[in-house]
């Protein structure tokens, strides 16, 4: 039975009926399998903890990634999820392999549905980094379909894309999706035409994201018997307070000796107390890895009016304006600014023509990251005098903890070399009220 041709009498109809169906089978499945484990053994007890980024552009902050993190609550009612949709419209690949570097590997997932256009080789490139500097299982799939596009011919011979998509699954190990392949078989079966599911040319309809939605979840299925794939994805691993990992020294510090390059610390909810934290015998504040920038705000549209704002000196925790000074061209062409920093202070005057570097090395412009350039030309609009872009500098990583309430997570450490580590633990009162330990190791 093919159960699209419901859609005729509503969407409402066809979810209800296919919400019983089992997941189709797709054998890549098997690269989420850390992720689905966790999901199935979670209990109100012991409930498991995920972190789900939705990455890409418009397609990816569209209502169906909503539907699916509805699927995810409803099937897992016991789990404690953090979802983010971090997806930015219009930014194709070699964009958001900039804003990657404030937006993915920060926020550190457990699990992301990625989905970008643009050239497959920073595509791909994500994909890569992702797996360096996370411990995060990946989810793909192929493209839907534009209003112009032949489902049948398409069928017939897959377009280069799909090819890509796939063949890049394959290399890096990441479930795949031929959703591609299921909305071809979809069109040609019911004799639709590309655009009766857009609103546009490419973007979905309220129909279309209810399909969208339901094509991606049908593939999350768990295979029996399967743990995940270390070698691949890396490992999270959970140590309990009387671990052998945990040592007691003679000056009544705590040594965590751990391997990855992340730990979270849970609280047991029984400690009114304040942790201090070395890693390998040094305060993590002057650890350059150890520090990430924030996407800058929006320029005249709703993209970051620059895609990624670095450093090359240790930063602080603070706030940063740049602000556009005499002498920028009104139609946002060329820029003319200065930077300043909420603790730095004021820190040097650059321009859109050469990298800048403050004075203090605590902020690093491309040129080639300022959307700004592009945008207004593109919009039509003037830049105005007083334009302003804002970022921050955070630490990841805790210098000073205070247990919370039963079960509350926090990152002790994030971005630290994937490797042998000690983190030391301090408390005034020799008590830290920690009682696990997670570290994330990504893949070797």
């Amino acid at each position: 039975m093919n159960f699209f041709k419901i859609l005729s009498a509503g969407s409402a109809v066809f979810l209800a009926l296919v919400s019983g169906l089992a997941a189709a089978e797709n054998p890549t499945a098997i690269h989420i399998q850390r992720t689905m484990k966790a999901l199935e053994e979670s209990t109100a007890e012991n409930p498991a903890h995920l972190r789900v980024m939705f990455y890409g552009q418009s397609i990816t902050a569209q209502r169906w990634t909503q539907e699916v993190e509805e699927f995810f609550r409803e099937k897992y009612p016991t789990v404690i999820f953090e979802f983010r949709n971090a997806a930015i419209g219009g930014f194709q690949s070699p964009s958001l392999v900039r804003t990657a570097e404030c937006d993915l590997y920060p926020w550190y997932p457990d699990l992301l549905f990625f989905h970008v256009y643009g050239p497959m080789d920073k595509y791909e490139e994500i994909v890569k980094k992702t797996r360096a500097r996370t411990s995060a299982e990946i989810i793909l799939w192929t493209s839907h379909l534009n209003a112009k596009e032949n489902p049948k011919g398409m069928l017939m011979e897959r377009d280069q894309r799909s090819k890509d998509i796939l063949e890049i699954a394959e290399r890096n190990h990441c479930m795949v999706i031929d959703l591609n392949k299921k909305w071809c078989r979809m069109l040609v079966d019911n004799a639709w035409e590309p655009d009766r599911l857009l609103n546009d040319g490419i973007h979905l309809n309220e129909e279309g994201c209810h399909i969208y939605a339901r094509m991606i979840w049908e593939d999350i299925a768990r295979i029996s018997g399967s743990d995940g794939e270390p070698e691949i994805s890396g490992t999270i691993t959970e140590y309990a307070a009387g671990a052998p990992c945990l040592t007691r020294e003679e000056n009544g510090d705590l040594t965590l000796s751990f391997n990855g390059n992340r730990v979270t610390a849970e609280s047991d909810g029984t400690a009114d107390s304040e942790v201090n934290f070395l890693l390998d015998g040094e305060p993590m504040d002057g650890n350059i890895d150890l520090w990430a920038s924030t996407r800058p705000s929006n320029g005249p549209c709703w993209m970051p009016a620059i895609n990624y704002i670095g450093f090359e000196k240790v930063p602080v925790s603070e706030d940063w304006t740049l602000t556009a000074l005499e002498g920028s061209k009104e139609d946002g062409t060329y820029i003319v600014y200065k930077v300043t920093g909420s603790v730095t202070g004021d820190d040097g005057q650059g321009d859109s023509n050469e990298v800048f570097v403050s004075n203090s090395g605590r902020a690093v412009i491309d040129p080639s990251d300022i959307g700004a350039l592009w945008q207004y030309p593109y919009f039509k609009e003037s830049m105005p005098k007083d334009f302003q872009v804002t970022w921050s500098t955070r630490p990841m990583f805790t210098g000073t903890y205070n247990p919370g309430a039963a079960g509350e997570r926090k990152v002790i450490v994030q971005n630290c070399s994937n490797g042998p580590h000690k983190l030391t633990i301090r408390s005034k009162n020799g008590k830290i009220g920690i009682g696990k330990w997670i570290v994330n190791a990504p893949a070797k």
